[in-house]
């Protein structure tokens, strides 16, 4: 009896993991994007920031493949509906911008979702995604590091989408 007991407790145990697994909001810091080849000479990054080299003007473009955090299966329509991007912006002489793009597996042909450009004096901005199908298409987000003079510093932290 103790044994039946101690299957069905691991057994509930078991069933539940991935039930655990399947709530998580998909994320990443703006250091970790693949950097595009025209700001290989323009870039730099600190801890989680993606910024500009002290004397570089040129925008900084960078990509996150953005994957299901949410699980598989039944559930590649996870119940995100918003993209957020923290960032730094303190002029009007730069930006951050962050564009969610959804590409046909087959085509490679892209959609933009939504963008969100940083507001100055601000840390965050959010945008309306809408469902997001994982069993029909992928999924990506471009950031955008833009600045008009070399004394302002804006720079891109984290994204979330949620």
């Amino acid at each position: 009896m103790r044994f039946l007991i101690r299957l069905a407790v691991a057994a509930m145990f078991l069933l539940t993991l991935p039930l655990a697994a399947q709530t998580g909001k998909w994320t990443a810091v703006a250091s970790t994007g693949a950097i595009d080849e025209s700001s290989k000479n323009a870039y730099a990054v600190t801890g989680p920031f993606l910024h500009h080299l002290s004397t570089s003007a040129t925008d900084i473009v960078a990509r996150y493949n953005v994957t299901n955090t949410w699980g598989g299966g039944d559930l590649d329509i996870p119940p995100f509906a918003q993209m957020q991007l923290g960032y730094a912006d303190n002029s009007p002489l730069g930006w951050v911008k962050a564009t969610l793009f959804r590409v046909d597996p087959c085509t490679g042909n892209t959609i933009t979702i939504c963008t969100v450009t940083s507001i100055d004096n601000q840390n965050c901005v959010t945008c309306f995604t809408g469902a997001l199908d994982f069993g029909t298409k992928l999924y990506f987000v471009e950031v955008t590091v833009h600045r008009d003079d070399t004394t302002v510093t804006p720079n891109a932290r984290t994204l979330r989408i949620f």
